[in-house]
C-alpha cells in the first residue's frame, strides 16, 4: 500500500474546522476519518477520531480551542472511529459535556462511560444550545451505527452527516470538487452500497422520505466523517445519488482472494523499497 499521507486541519465555514486523518486503502486511494470543531460561543467538538492517532488528534483540537473552553463533545454514534478519544478529551476539558444518547452510552461502556452529570442525551429531531446558536440533531440518510444522529448548524448551514456522504480520496483534498468527477461518483455510490448492505431490503419510497429529512434543510456545506466536504451544486448531486442507491442491487463483498492480493502487493512493495 502507499505511504500514509498527512493533512492539516482545514476550515470549511465560519467558525467551523475539520480535523482529518488519512488512511491508505490502495495504491492510489485514501480513506478519511474526520472530526469537526465548531467555534461557537460554547465550543463544540464533533466526533473524536481514533485512539491510534490520539496525540496528533488532541494537538489539532487544542490548537483550535483551549481545553478549558470546550463545552460540548458531540458523538454522532458509538463506532470506534468516532469515539476513539472521548475519554482523554473529557479528562482535559473540565467544563465539557458529552452529547450522546442511550445507544452511545452503551458503546462507551467498554472505556467506562462518563458520569450522568457530564452527559446530555439528544435524540434525532432534538437540539441543544451552544450559546450563540442552536444545533439540531438530524439523522443522516444512511447510517451503520445504532442511534446515529447528524448535526445541523443553521448559523453556518453546515451539516455533519456522520458516515453518510462518504467517498474515497486520491490524496489530501478538502473539497469533493477537487476530485475527478467519475472517481467521486463511483466511489460515493460504492461506499454507500457497501456499508449499508441492508439497502436492497428497504422500501424505496419510505427510504426517500428519510433522505429528505436532511435534504429539506438545504445545507450549504455537507461534512462527512469519511470524505471531503460537499459544497455548491455537489450537495444536490450527492442527494440525488443517495435517492438512487436504494434502487441498486447489493455490492458483492470482497473475500479471501482480495485479501491475498493485498498481501502479495504489500510484500512486493516492501521488497522494492528494501532493494
Amino acid at each position: 500500500m502507499n505511504a500514509t499521507p498527512t493533512q492539516d486541519r482545514y476550515q470549511i465555514a465560519p467558525d467551523t474546522w475539520i480535523i482529518p486523518q488519512l488512511v491508505p486503502v490502495g495504491a492510489a486511494e485514501v480513506a478519511a476519518i474526520n472530526s469537526m470543531v465548531i467555534l461557537a460561543a460554547e465550543p463544540v467538538i464533533v466526533d473524536t477520531g481514533t485512539s491510534v492517532n490520539r496525540d496528533d488528534w488532541l494537538e489539532d483540537a487544542f490548537t483550535l480551542v483551549e481545553p478549558g473552553d470546550v463545552r460540548w463533545i458531540f458523538l454522532s454514534h458509538g463506532d470506534r472511529d468516532h469515539t476513539g478519544n472521548w475519554s482523554p478529551l473529557l479528562e482535559r476539558c473540565p467544563h465539557a459535556i458529552v452529547v450522546t444518547n442511550e445507544w452511545g452510552v452503551r458503546s462507551m461502556l467498554a472505556d467506562g462511560a462518563p458520569s450522568p452529570e457530564r452527559m446530555l442525551w439528544v435524540n434525532d429531531g432534538e437540539s441543544f444550545s451552544a450559546g450563540d446558536r442552536v444545533l439540531n440533531a438530524v439523522r443522516p440518510p444512511l447510517w451503520d451505527g445504532t442511534g446515529t444522529r447528524g448535526l445541523y448548524d443553521g448559523t453556518t448551514g453546515v451539516y455533519w452527516a456522520a458516515d453518510c456522504f462518504a467517498s474515497l480520496l486520491d490524496g489530501p483534498v478538502t473539497n469533493a470538487g477537487q476530485l475527478q468527477r467519475d472517481f467521486w461518483r463511483d466511489s460515493f455510490v460504492y461506499e454507500h452500497r457497501s456499508y449499508a448492505e441492508w439497502l436492497p431490503l428497504t422500501d424505496p419510497i419510505k427510504y426517500d422520505t428519510q433522505v429528505r429529512a436532511s435534504e429539506r434543510l438545504r445545507p450549504s456545506v455537507v461534512a462527512s466523517a469519511h470524505g471531503p466536504v460537499l459544497t455548491g451544486a455537489m450537495v444536490g448531486d450527492a442527494y440525488q445519488l443517495l435517492h438512487r442507491v436504494a434502487r441498486m442491487g447489493p455490492v458483492p463483498p470482497n473475500g479471501q482472494s482480495t485479501l491475498e492480493e493485498i498481501v502479495r502487493a504489500t510484500a512486493a512493495m516492501e521488497s522494492t523499497q528494501a532493494a
